[in-house]
């Protein structure tokens, strides 16, 4: 069986319309961008994992994830060495996708989601690849296709949110969720809060009870460990890395750095950069 395929139909509804789609197993070594594109395009892991680059954030996936990639940002994303991605994907447009997606609460801030029908919708897109022509006939097929998808998609999201019972352990898993999209924006606790509809003493209470630690703790390391990234992957200087995980000036990013790895992030960049790993922005 073949790595990849894909096919490349572009479809005439103006509503939403595809550009391709296809399906990859991908080696240790793949990669693609940092490049532009003028479409929508959706990847959704069916195995592995693989790094996402978006304007100057990094996210590391898994499968039973998928991500958005809009079009007129420069992105860059990549296979994980050690355990490289299979992914399937759709590239679209149309005037109806900023609704489509608006939906699926998925947009350049929010770019990853969870799935639970990654599967189900590699085994759609295996049958519009089957499609060999575009005849009328086929073009059909291939438009019900395509919303078949976002309707699966949808499904999914809202089955997740049907069947949770709010409780303390749902809290915090969607808290954490919350923290590792946003970690490199100015995101506060009191951010968290009025995400999860609870006070910021309901959310340090559920914090203390489930992990031991403080919702301003929690934030404050995740901030860091992607601050690590960048400083051992990247020459960005320091007060971007600052400014790229959500703090208004060096200062505090330098204070609070030390104060959880014991060393500035000079010092940190200076023992830690890897030459030979640099990812270019």
């Amino acid at each position: 069986m073949a790595d990849v395929a894909i096919m490349e139909y572009k479809t005439s509804s103006k509503d939403l319309y595809l550009v391709s789609c296809g399906w990859e197993k991908c080696g240790a070594t793949h990669s693609y961008g940092p490049a532009v594109r003028n479409y929508y395009m959706l990847h959704f892991i069916l195995k592995g994992q693989g790094h996402y680059y978006l304007n100057n954030k990094h996210y590391k996936l898994n499968e039973n994830q998928c991500f958005l990639t809009e079009p007129g940002t420069v992105t860059l994303y990549k296979a994980e060495p050690t355990n490289p991605w299979t992914y399937t994907w759709i590239c679209f447009n149309g005037d109806y996708v900023p609704h489509l997606l608006k939906q699926s609460n998925l947009n350049t801030d929010n770019p990853i989601i969870n799935l639970s029908c990654n599967q189900t919708i590699y085994e759609i897109i295996k049958e519009m690849l089957s499609y060999h022509q575009l005849t009328p006939a086929n073009e059909c097929y291939l438009q019900s296709k395509l919303y078949l998808i976002f309707a699966k998609l949808h499904e999914a999201l809202q089955s997740v949110y049907n069947k949770v019972e709010l409780n303390n352990n749902f809290y915090v898993t969607k808290a954490i969720e919350y923290i590792e999209k946003n970690t490199f924006t100015n995101l506060s606790v009191n951010d968290i809060a009025r995400y999860l509809n609870i006070s910021r003493s309901h959310l340090y209470a559920l914090f203390k009870q489930e992990l031991n630690t403080s919702p301003q703790q929690f934030l404050t390391n995740a901030k860091i460990a992607n601050a690590r990234e960048l400083l051992s992957k990247t020459k960005i200087p320091i007060y971007s890395v600052a400014l790229s995980c959500g703090y208004k000036n060096a200062f505090a990013f330098s204070r609070a750095f030390k104060q959880v790895t014991n060393i500035s992030p000079r010092e940190y960049r200076q023992h830690y950069l890897q030459p030979n790993d640099l990812v270019k922005y």
